[in-house]
């Protein structure tokens, strides 16, 4: 005797966020960048409420979740900043996007670590709106903070996961996608011809609405100092390359890219490379002074992340955990290809990592 065995709206992941959509809908369509709005962020039943998404038993990796030698590394460029403003005290650190806390503690931890009076001046920040961790020298927000005379304002990959906009090019320009649910799937359907400057005249695209603003509030919160920011971009001319055909949508469920964002709804990150020559565009608007993007790796290998493997060649249980670190936090096709952009505001040096100012 054969079952019902019609999983319902299980098939496409959360049923309740799923049921969520469905009713947002009414019948109707919604833009793509609403739906991964609410796939994500919903307050209750959205992605980045689900315990447990980063790291090896979740659904993709992070720098700061690799090793703590990612946080030394930004620990020490933000050193450098407050060594170079005349030691300012107090010295904030702002981390938009904070997570769970393992970039800013294994920060603080570097800094507590090493002599002098760094750890006596900083403080840190952590806005984060999803979670917070547990570390009791961070001070945890969910909204940004008024500005702070003289720190460092970071994020990591928080752009890239910022609700977008979607767009085919078709023989009459580029149209907006929009989602409709037809009863049991959600659908693809395509709206009026857009005005896009710039836009490829051809394939797939997306354009993040909210990159710049994020920017220029995160450019405001210091009066002097500096903005570090780690994110998957490209130029805008790469970003947009005609040969680029499909975008840069990706899925990542249980450590597995895939291109499909109407599966595992609430249960798989959705992520779109940024335009970086927006988010410098919104720094210089801002007031600061941006330098050439470099990747992850040239930037930390720069720093001088290679000489912590050094320093513990006699301890091989440790030599060997930070080599493969090293290996990972460097590989050019995978986080080493991560792009790090850099503002400073009222800061005449160029900081580590980078080199001319453009």
């Amino acid at each position: 005797m054969a079952l019902d065995l019609d999983p319902g709206l299980a098939a496409a992941g959360n049923p309740e966020l799923v049921k969520t959509i469905i009713e947002e809908m009414d019948g109707g369509a919604i833009s793509f960048e609403r739906f991964m709005e609410i796939a994500l962020y919903h307050p209750e039943h959205g992605y980045y409420r689900k315990p447990g998404r980063i790291g090896a038993g979740g659904d993709f990796l992070t720098s700061p979740v690799i090793h703590p030698m990612f946080g030394w590394a930004v620990g020490a460029w933000c050193e450098w900043v407050w060594e170079t403003l005349g030691r300012p005290s107090p010295f904030t650190i702002v981390e938009a996007g904070a997570g769970d806390g393992k970039l800013a503690t294994a920060l603080l931890d570097w800094v507590e670590g090493r002599e002098g009076n760094f750890a006596k001046a900083l403080k840190y920040l952590a806005i984060e709106p999803n979670s917070h961790g547990v570390d009791p020298r961070i001070t945890w927000l969910v909204d940004a903070p008024p500005p702070v005379e003289t720190g460092v304002v970071l994020s990591n990959e928080l752009f890239d996961a910022l609700p977008v906009r979607l767009f085919d090019v078709e023989d009459r320009g580029p149209v907006e996608v929009f989602v409709r649910w037809d009863g049991q799937a959600f659908v693809e359907v395509r709206g009026s011809v857009a005005t896009i400057d710039g836009s490829p005249s051809n394939g797939r695209f997306e354009v993040n609405g909210r990159a710049a603003a994020t920017m220029t509030n995160m450019c405001a919160l210091i009066e002097r100092g500096a903005v570090l920011t780690f994110d998957y971009g490209f130029p805008k001319e790469e970003l947009w390359a005609d040969w680029r055909r499909q975008g840069t949508l990706l899925c990542f469920y249980r450590h597995t890219a895939h291109e499909d964002p109407y599966q595992h709804i609430g249960e798989q990150d959705l992520t779109a490379h940024v335009n970086l020559s927006e988010l410098q565009l919104a720094m210089e608007l801002a007031g600061l002074k941006t330098f050439e993007p470099v990747n992850q790796a040239a930037f930390l290998t720069t720093l001088g992340l290679g000489s912590l493997m050094e320093s513990v060649r006699d301890n091989l249980p440790e030599f060997f955990a930070r080599r493969r670190a090293f290996q990972q936090l460097t590989d050019t096709a995978g986080l080493g290809r991560i792009r790090v952009i850099a503002g400073t505001r009222k800061l005449e040096d160029v900081p580590p990592g980078f080199g001319v100012d453009t």
